[in-house]
């Protein structure tokens, strides 16, 4: 089995929609008043969904079409007016319509090439919408501590293990595997990231015309510190 065809196909039993993270989506859209959201890496629908259920416009946008394949046998199921479609987060010109808020959740940020590539992209969401939330792991720590693996997360039906490999250009080659006991198969694959750093980022955000309005280490909202899990953010355009 390929290995991000078995991801997408479990993606959902490996990462489902948590409690805090619906109440923080929930909140963020009233606080801001959000009437349409594009969701940039939006996986197999899940944010996009969970906030379609609001009322709101959702765009939901992802390269992996077997994830968008899933979202939009999601949406149908439930009714949903969430639409998905097939972008790179690199090259936003083929979406033309404007949106309140810009959600970048679950890493997906990190797949930048680098600092050049980053303001780019944040360049980019903003001429896509006023409101920004962003969410990656925190790079601060996985850097100071030289972190090699995240917690293994076990369900019902399978394993599945991320690794970290520290490359001397500043990179991260993440590597994951996803193991079946039962069939006793195993699939892998990797990715080069670039670990963006708090500091890179709220850099890189005000240098793109954002304005950071809030941080935090987790969904949670417990405040940002070098050791908390994520690095979760909020920015404002800047006028003028």
């Amino acid at each position: 089995m390929d290995f991000y065809r078995a991801l997408s196909e479990y993606y959902d039993e490996i990462f489902p929609l948590k409690g805090a993270q619906k109440t923080f989506l929930h909140a963020y859209l009233k606080q801001e008043s959000l009437r349409s959201i594009l969701d940039i890496g939006c996986g197999t629908g899940t944010f996009a969904l969970e906030l379609s259920q609001t009322g709101i416009r959702v765009l939901g946008v992802d390269l992996s079409e077997e994830m968008l394949e899933i979202s939009r046998k999601k949406a149908q199921a439930t009714a949903s007016t969430a639409s998905f479609s097939s972008v790179d987060m690199r090259d936003l010109r083929s979406i033309t319509e404007l949106f309140d808020g810009v959600i970048c959740i679950g890493n997906t940020l990190a797949h930048v090439s680098g600092e050049i590539e980053l303001k780019q992209v944040l360049t980019q969401f903003r001429e896509k919408g006023t409101h920004l939330l962003v969410q990656i792991v925190n790079y601060d720590r996985i850097l100071a501590k030289q972190v090699k693996e995240l917690p293994i997360i076990k369900t019902s039906h399978l394993i599945f293990s991320r690794f970290y490999t520290h490359r001397p250009d500043g990179k991260l080659d993440f590597s994951m595997k996803i193991e079946f006991p039962d069939t006793r198969q195993a699939v892998s694959g990797s990715n080069l990231l670039f670990p963006i750093k708090c500091e890179l980022l709220k850099t890189a955000l005000l240098e793109t015309g954002w304005e950071v309005s809030g941080l935090w280490g987790n969904f949670e909202k417990e405040p940002w510190t070098e050791d908390s899990p994520a690095t979760v953010l909020k920015a404002k355009c800047i006028p003028g």
